[in-house]
């Protein structure tokens, strides 16, 4: 299923263009929407309106699965959908819809999982889901990673100012520019861009709803890490980096309930202080990252 990897980018490239990533119960609710209008289609027996709806659910599962960083392609080779041939079951579509929210409900909303329940992680769901998409498409002889390029053409004409968009942890240029100093290819969530004007705690109060919902779901989804910027120039000194990475350190601290010692995170800095030898070095003459990661 290398094809998934093209198509996560290809609706990522549609998504940002339009604006950026719905909020993720948005998306949930879009998600919802789409798998009653093919329950809809399969009532009435009408199958050009099914063609249609469920590229439409692999479009929004697809949006959901990148705003979880999820890599489609490795889950379907687990579940080895390439060579699957079982027939289609609108059940089964539905369950797995439910299984989405399930989880996602503790991660964006109101409804934390218990302590002895067994979370799936969003990522694998939405591959089950997408698997019965393709079990649904089959008889139909609907190939829907073909059909989706006209509907990311019809969602570019139609939805341009359609829908109130929001920033998402996937999008925000901080993972730009940590990528761009660094070459890191990790799976990564990012807090907004530090804005100058502000005082350091603003900045952090900005990237907390964010960094809130990645201590949620990333040990389950495996995001690998939350990227942190700040102004720093080269001609600083290593002592003036660590002050401040040391300051954004106890804000997270503060606000998180996140110890440390106990926990599977870890705090790494990278700095253009820090020489080309170093792990930890960025080629950013102007910013430097600090970085949480999940072990």
């Amino acid at each position: 299923m290398e094809q998934m990897k093209t198509l996560q980018q290809k609706v990522d490239a549609t998504i940002r263009s339009l604006g950026g990533y719905f909020r993720p119960l948005s998306g949930l609710a879009r998600l919802t929407e789409e798998v009653g209008e093919v329950g809809e289609a399969l009532e009435q027996n009408d199958l050009e309106a099914l063609r249609f709806e469920l590229v439409d659910v692999l479009m929004i599962s697809t949006c959901l699965a990148n705003q979880y960083v999820t890599d489609l392609a490795a889950q379907h080779e687990t579940l080895g959908t390439v060579n699957d041939d079982q027939n289609g079951s609108f059940y089964r579509l539905v369950h797995e819809a439910g299984q989405i929210a399930r989880v996602m409900n503790g991660y964006e909303g109101d409804k934390p999982p218990k302590a002895k329940d067994t979370i799936v992680p969003i990522g694998h769901s939405l591959a089950r889901l997408q698997r019965e998409l393709f079990r649904l498409a089959r008889p139909l002889q609907l190939d829907l990673l073909t059909e989706i390029d006209r509907t990311n053409e019809k969602n570019l004409k139609r939805d341009k100012t359609r829908f109130a968009l929001t920033r998402d942890p996937i999008t925000e240029e901080t993972i730009d520019h940590f990528r761009s100093a660094t070459g890191s290819e990790a799976r990564l969530w990012g807090a907004p861009v530090y804005e100058e004007n502000q005082t350091i705690e603003d900045n952090m109060e900005t990237a907390l709803p964010s960094l809130r919902r990645f201590l949620r779901c990333a040990t389950i989804e495996g995001i690998e890490a939350f990227v942190f910027e700040a102004p720093m120039e080269r001609s600083r000194s290593l002592v003036e980096v660590k002050e401040l990475a040391d300051e954004m350190g106890r804000l997270i601290k503060e606000r998180t309930p996140l110890d440390f010692k106990d926990s599977p995170y870890r705090l790494e800095v990278f700095a253009p202080q820090l020489g080309p030898i170093s792990p930890y070095h960025a080629e950013d003459d102007h910013r430097m990252f600090l970085v949480l990661y999940v072990d």
